[in-house]
């Protein structure tokens, strides 16, 4: 049997302990063993020799081990996975096992990362730097394909050589943002390395692919499917990812894409640019555009923060513009009810200019004072790029065929999106649905939710690959990546923390008139400040949001997300024709109903259009008390609820009318004609705070409403006027 070598620093030590054990022995022999043979003493030194050198090799296995174990626990941010320490616990192991995994670890490698270039070792930074680098250039190929030679005159700024339009409020944000980023990628570091460094007795962290137990021969079989690709499904893209990486997007119905197909929004685009760039170090990139037409920023958005954008939003934006106006302090309770998630996510103002946008970055700059890292899309950037794009007037048919897709029939003259020859008609694509609703003058086309989809892309992917060469130089002098991940997220958790105990902007002010709200004597009073920054949980029926495609608002099973009328898989609720004309079922359950005239888009079957939906909750003078229980039991699990933490305050919001044009038999707030009770008090005044901010409910023990034993609240409601509906959009917990 062939001997196994050791490592060549344990050879050193080996020889030289060899060496001066023999040089001792035979010095011990000279001076001593005067009286016995030359043979003998030969043979008793080689026998200690012997001893020796097997007692040298026990040791330094031990040692092998613990320093491989060592390694395992902390050196999972390091360059040399597996090395030397490898191949000394290789030696202990048998062949059967080490080809066993081998296998095992190649087949997942491969179900994992095939849509992957380059299958990079995801622990070392310099190669996530050039993966992104590589993906880059791709992304780079295909714009300018896109756009031709006019890519770099719209996106590239010659002055800083980064990308329009996009910029921080202050260099501050832009090294909290990378700071995030390099949390973000050390974390996926250390959910690879717990995944795939120890797997059914394999390691099959790249560059390892061998055996840590003779045992894993019993218990993997290299063809059964099932086990090898265990937490890896085929229909699960997010699978085949070690973290997520979540953009949220707010807005109205500009922001939202309405007039185009729901792939052509920006976020669309952006999504679509980034998925390929984090995905090439193992990051699943979401966009979630859950914009919504026709709403403002606050406060029927701002109260239900979690409950439509998630509690998860790594990055959040506001493009609230055209509906917001110049009442600002609808985005500050928007910017803070998004801040104070544990996620601690970033933020962007979209679309914020015009004669309010420095009043709004005013604002940003002192959210950014407090600890949030805020940026800004840039309207003198965002000018040049629109000066670059080519003009199509005045060129003949050929010659703008010849233009490249996505500057051709862009802009006639001045105009952008408009005018002769094609500008007008060529606004929105024809392909899959040419009849779309909500193809307003005032919607962009998808042209100009590319340009902005794209720099966003662009502007991220130089943030991400500026966060991954910071992070290459933090880890020279950062052995234990553990260490550098708890530093880096304890900077970031102080900078939150920072931000939730800074005061209230004055803004709350004008938002919340709480005036009219006088509480009883012995009754807490009621701070604005609960608004900002206490808990609170929401019961919204409006689309697209996480508690409703997450089947949470319905406690079922139902779930789904954006997609075609009639192929939605979550629960939609009741036709709200349908709800008039028959009462609710014999459990008096409060409904949740849709519309489908102007809301769904029913002539596009197989392309989703417009998912985004005003539903509400109706009760009409046909049922009795509706009731409803909030929280139910869905959203007590997810959302961890427990009553101490909450002071009893509870709002809603109604429907408020189109235009101020409300149809026959509905109801508002302020008419007559319905009642309300809580956990069966009787509800004596509904107060409005202001006209976005929602009513408060006054019961006949006060403001604070007491749970019951299961800390939940029975809502009950009835219309008393003949032939009249009362429709809330939700139902909201302090």
């Amino acid at each position: 049997m062939k001997a196994l070598r050791p490592p060549a620093n344990q050879q050193q030590i080996l020889q030289s302990f060899y060496y001066s054990t023999t040089m001792d022995q035979t010095n011990n022999n000279s001076e001593n063993d005067v009286g016995q043979s030359q043979p003998q003493k030969k043979l008793q030194a080689l026998v200690l020799t012997t001893i020796a050198v097997v007692a040298v090799c026990l040791f330094l296995s031990v040692v092998s081990e613990s320093e491989s174990f060592t390694a395992g626990l902390e050196g999972f941010g390091t360059t040399n996975v597996g090395g030397s320490n490898s191949s000394v616990r290789s030696s202990s192991l048998g062949k059967k096992a080490h080809q066993l995994c081998s296998s095992v670890c190649s087949q997942r490698r491969q179900k994992r990362f095939g849509s992957i270039e380059g299958s990079p070792n995801l622990v070392d930074t310099l190669e996530l730097v050039e993966q992104v680098s590589n993906a880059k250039e791709t992304l780079l190929n295909n714009l300018k394909t896109d756009y031709g030679e006019h890519f770099e005159p719209i996106f590239v700024d010659e002055e800083t050589g980064g990308y329009r339009p996009f910029k921080p409020m202050n260099d501050v944000s832009m090294e909290r943002l990378k700071r995030k980023l390099m949390i973000k990628v050390l974390s996926m570091k250390s959910t690879f390395y717990e995944q795939d460094s120890d797997f059914y007795g394999c390691d099959c962290r790249f560059g390892s692919d061998s055996a840590l137990r003779n045992d894993v021969t019993e218990s993997l079989n290299s063809e059964n499917v099932s086990v090898i690709f265990e937490g890896i499904d085929d229909d699960d893209d997010a699978d085949k990812f070690f973290e997520k990486y979540v953009w949220a997007n707010g807005g109205h119905s500009a922001s939202a894409g309405h007039g185009n197909l729901f792939n052509e929004s920006y976020t669309a685009y952006m999504e679509n640019d980034l998925k390929g760039i984090f995905g090439s170090i193992g990051i699943d990139f979401e966009g979630r555009n859950y914009a919504m037409g026709g709403q403002s920023s606050a406060t029927t958005i701002s109260m239900c923060w979690k409950e439509i954008f998630g509690e998860d939003p790594d990055f959040f934006t506001w493009d609230y513009g055209m509906t917001d106006g110049n009442e600002y302090s609808l985005l500050e309770h928007y910017m803070w009810r998004g801040a104070m998630l544990l996620s601690r996510p970033a933020t962007m103002l979209i679309h914020h200019g015009g004669r309010s946008g420095k009043s709004r970055q005013n604002i940003m700059r002192s959210l950014e004072a407090n600890g949030l890292a805020a940026f800004y899309d840039d309207e003198v950037s965002q000018r040049i790029m629109k000066e670059n794009i080519p003009d199509s007037a005045g060129l003949s048919a050929d010659e703008i065929a010849a233009m490249p897709e996505y500057v051709r029939n862009y802009k006639c003259g001045t105009a952008v999106e408009k005018g002769d020859p094609y500008c007008s008609s060529s606004k929105y694509t024809k392909w899959g649905c040419t009849k779309r609703l909500k193809q307003a003058s005032w919607h962009p086309g998808f042209k100009e939710h590319a340009l902005i989809g794209h720099g966003l892309g662009l502007f991220f992917t130089d943030v991400l690959l500026g966060a991954l060469r910071d992070l290459s130089s933090l880890e020279v002098n950062n052995t234990d990546a553990m260490q550098l991940l708890s530093r880096l997220r304890k900077e970031d958790i102080e900078l939150h923390n920072n931000f939730t105990a800074a005061p209230i902007p004055t803004g709350h002010l004008k938002l919340f008139d709480l005036s009219k709200v006088k509480t009883r004597d012995g009754e807490p009073t009621i701070d604005a400040s609960t608004f900002f920054k206490g808990p609170s949980m929401c019961h919204t029926g409006r689309v697209p949001s996480q508690i409703r495609y997450n089947g949470i608002l319905t406690d079922t099973d139902m779930v789904g997300g954006p997609a075609p009328y009639k192929e939605e898989t979550y629960f939609v609720g009741i036709n709200k024709e349908e709800a008039k004309k028959t009462p609710s079922s014999d459990s008096d359950e409060l409904r949740l109903v849709f519309e489908v005239s102007k809301e769904r888009q029913e002539k596009c079957d197989g392309f989703t259009v417009k998912p985004d939906y005003p539903d509400t909750f109706m009760v009409t003078s046909n049922d009795s008390w509706a009731k409803l229980m909030f929280p139910n039991d869905a959203e007590k699990r997810f959302y961890r609820y427990d009553p101490k933490d909450y002071q009893g305050i509870l709002l809603f919001h109604v429907k408020v009318c189109d235009w101020g044009k409300c149809p026959k038999g509905f109801l508002e707030e302020q008419d007559k004609g319905w009642e309300m009770k809580v956990n069966g008090q009787k509800i004596k005044k509904v107060i409005s705070m202001g006209k976005n901010s929602g009513s408060i409910l006054q019961g006949e023990n006060g403001f604070h409403f007491e749970p019951d034993e299961n800390g939940q609240y029975m809502i009950e409601l009835k219309v008393t006027k003949k032939d009249y509906y009362l429709e809330i959009a939700d139902f909201v917990l302090y």
